[in-house]
């Protein structure tokens, strides 16, 4: 066990890798309840896959590694995982993104017992032809319910319309006809490919004692045989900075109409720190559309806006991409414009640069004060850059204003995708 700590925010992590390859990250914090979680990276864009060695890729069912994530949850006994927890007052869930599946308890007492029920959640596969066909008609209720909401219906749209070959493109549920093509041997597929401990992460923060924990955790796996697995290959696709389509429009009975833009950009090459360059490049969308920017009181007496414009980041491949979200009544050509009008705005205030670093740095500060958001933190670091990012906030403390300038000053802003929910009536 190495002790490791995040500088400038009195945070210790104790870092343990265990023979089966599992990575355990532990932060104590006296006086707090505990939060513990296990994360696999398998998500809802992984599709195509195989072992070191083998000659073909293996192709999955759209929607696969959240449907593997509800299954996780049954078990030969009939003991639910999470009414385990609500017996020992905690209380546990699980989510899968595009990129990982995790499980997760929160609880103040029973600590080691919470522990063993998470561990065995994720170790202890049960499908049967009877309960994978159950669950199709579980996931496909919630698929329905993700039909009826204008959000997701242009978010999902999005997808196909932005990206060419990238398996993000397919949704983190599935269609329909995915759902119901999934079969039991896909599931135990999946699962021995991705839920091996190697390809797994452990993140423990709270009122925990590490050696203690890490104790109970060697113990726990000593009755699982996990032999050293080979190297997992996602398949590589190529993907061009283009668009797929650059505006669909797609009529429903609704009484407003909803708006989805999509900004394609390939990430900037100035600055090679991975952390860095996202978090210079998040500054553009805080001084844009942050609160403190003009366009708020724009957007604000904007009466044709029924809600306010949210504005997202996500990082996909060698991409970033921007969405911005809205209802309006009508008028949404001119939300368009203002808001395209306003991200290909290069002036920069530095007074306001400097403000949006003070907020970032007493952000990640509060992160920082409770388990959850830590074992987020450092989950999160993993993923991305394949370790804690543990002179974080020393870096943070350095951002400066002429490299943020420097660092976004050749994007190319032309690669974008509108999607509108519209009422049948507009249609001509």
């Amino acid at each position: 066990m190495e002790k490791k700590g995040y500088n400038g925010l009195d945070l210790d992590v104790y870092e343990e890798v265990l023979d089966n390859g599992l990575r355990i990250f532990i932060s104590p914090i006296s006086r707090h309840t505990i939060h513990a979680r296990i994360t696999t990276f398998f998500g809802g864009s992984i599709l195509e896959f195989k072992m070191d060695g083998a000659k073909e890729f293996t192709k999955v069912p759209g929607g696969v590694a959240h449907f593997l994530e509800h299954k996780m949850f049954e078990k030969k006994d009939g003991v639910d995982p999470l009414s385990v927890y609500e017996n020992n007052g905690a209380s546990g869930n699980a989510f899968t993104n595009e990129f990982v599946t995790a499980y997760h308890f929160t609880g103040a007492g029973h600590f080691y017992d919470n522990l063993e029920v998470l561990l065995k959640c994720v170790h202890e596969p049960y499908f049967t032809d009877e309960n994978v066909l159950k669950e199709k008609g579980i996931i496909s209720q919630e698929k329905k319910q993700d039909l009826d909401s204008p959000f997701s219906i242009v978010y999902d749209k999005s997808l196909v319309d932005v990206f060419h070959n990238l398996d993000f493109k397919n949704t983190v549920l599935g269609s329909l006809e995915d759902i119901n093509s999934i079969t039991k041997e896909d599931l135990y597929n999946c699962f021995n490919t991705f839920y091996h401990p190697s390809n797994m992460i452990l993140t423990i923060s709270g009122d925990v004692d590490p050696k203690e924990t890490i104790k109970f955790i060697k113990d726990f796996y000593k009755k699982y045989d996990f032999k050293k697995r080979p190297k997992i290959e996602i398949k590589h696709k190529d993907e061009p900075e283009s668009v797929v389509k650059e505006k669909d429009i797609i009529y429903m009975n609704n009484l407003s109409k909803e708006v989805l833009i999509s900004y394609k950009v390939k990430k900037p090459n100035y600055i090679k720190d991975d952390y860095l360059n996202k978090i210079y490049f998040s500054f553009l969308l805080d001084m844009k559309f942050g609160a403190i920017s003009e366009i708020v009181d724009v957007f604000a007496k904007n009466k044709n806006l029924i809600s306010s414009v949210s504005s997202y980041l996500e990082v996909v491949d060698d991409y970033y991409i921007i969405l911005f979200n809205a209802t309006v009544k009508d008028g949404e050509d001119e939300i368009i414009d203002l808001i395209d009008n306003t991200i290909k705005d290069f002036n920069f205030d530095k007074e306001n640069f400097d403000l949006i670093k003070k907020a970032v740095l007493n952000s990640t500060i509060l992160s920082t004060e409770n388990a959850t958001g830590i074992c987020n933190m450092i989950s999160n670091q993993v993923y991305f850059y394949g370790k804690p990012i543990y002179d974080m906030y020393d870096k943070l403390k350095k951002l400066d204003f002429e490299t943020f300038k420097k660092s976004i000053q050749n994007i190319n802003l032309n690669n974008r995708s509108v999607v509108i929910l519209d009422n049948k009536n507009s249609r001509s």
